[in-house]
């Protein structure tokens, strides 16, 4: 969302992603092939003896295909299943997930938001995120804000950042909750401490504006910095805002341009149309 004259751009895409094949390679840099495949067999014979965290840890095994073991979506949903059943909250949620995507098992959206419902009883903050994801996109038909925000206020009391983020924009467009960028602003800053750099580039565009918090431009700046430095390309394309304006920094359009060229290789639209309107800077002879 663009705040068209003000030069503000709010780039906010929440991804369900895992890079599962990252993980993965960086798990057997770190441990070694030969220790993931010890690992690999520890969790196995752990899970027979009936360790739910056993079970949901050979889970992740094959869903990441470590230690030289053949990934296999349908085995690692099977263990995730067995992890659930004995009570293990974060196997209910990656189970919700496969069920979500089809991922070893059919696609299934009442199955996932079940699986996702019993994580969140079980106090995963995970479970009530995913939750609340559920009913923002009506995975089973029908969108349902307000049941959305509750959960994703559970998610964020429960520590996860990124329930903060999406309450803290619930709050600010009124999507199932009164708007209200006070109550906004304060989620958006517990999602931000809690490492969310998204939040921290929403929180930055509040105190830029001064939306249900005192406006302090420099404090902005430093919002959109943090966010840039995690390579959150809104925060990117907000800091060269900031730059190529003169707003809480002093004003300096090459480096306004680098930023954008910088959201614009993280992939942001919004900022590779931001740095083909920056004008060129005259050479000196």
């Amino acid at each position: 969302m663009c705040r068209s004259g003000a030069g503000i751009c709010l780039a906010l895409v929440l991804l369900a992603t895992r890079g599962l094949a990252q993980g993965a390679s960086k798990a057997e840099e770190f441990f070694g092939k030969e220790e993931l495949s010890r690992q690999a067999k520890a969790h196995e014979k752990g899970c027979k003896k009936g360790d739910a965290g056993e079970c949901f840890n050979l889970a992740l095994v094959f869903q990441q295909g470590l230690g030289g073991v053949t990934k296999d979506d349908a085995r690692a949903a099977t263990f995730f299943q067995k992890a659930c059943d004995k009570g293990h909250m974060d196997a209910c949620t990656n189970l919700g997930i496969s069920y979500a995507e089809g991922q070893g098992v059919p696609r299934d959206s009442r199955k996932a938001v079940e699986f996702f419902d019993k994580a969140c009883n079980g106090n995963d903050p995970k479970g009530c995120f995913n939750l609340g994801l559920a009913h923002t996109m009506g995975l089973q038909g029908t969108q349902d804000l307000a049941k959305a925000a509750t959960f994703y206020e559970k998610a964020c009391n429960g520590g996860h950042a990124d329930g903060c983020l999406s309450l803290g924009m619930a709050y600010a467009k009124g999507n199932g909750v009164e708007k209200n960028p006070e109550r906004s602003a304060t989620y958006l800053d517990k999602g931000c401490e809690k490492g969310n750099m998204s939040a921290c580039s929403a929180l930055g565009v509040a105190y830029m504006t001064g939306s249900g918090v005192k406006q302090d431009p420099k404090k902005a700046v430093g919002l959109f910095e943090k966010s840039c430095n995690a390579a959150m390309p809104g925060g990117c394309l907000n800091l060269g805002y900031a730059h190529l304006q003169g707003n809480g920094v002093e004003k300096n359009p090459e480096r306004a341009k680098s930023l954008f060229t910088r959201g614009c290789e993280l992939g942001l639209a919004p900022a590779c149309a931001a740095l083909r309107k920056v004008p060129s800077t005259p050479k000196t002879p």
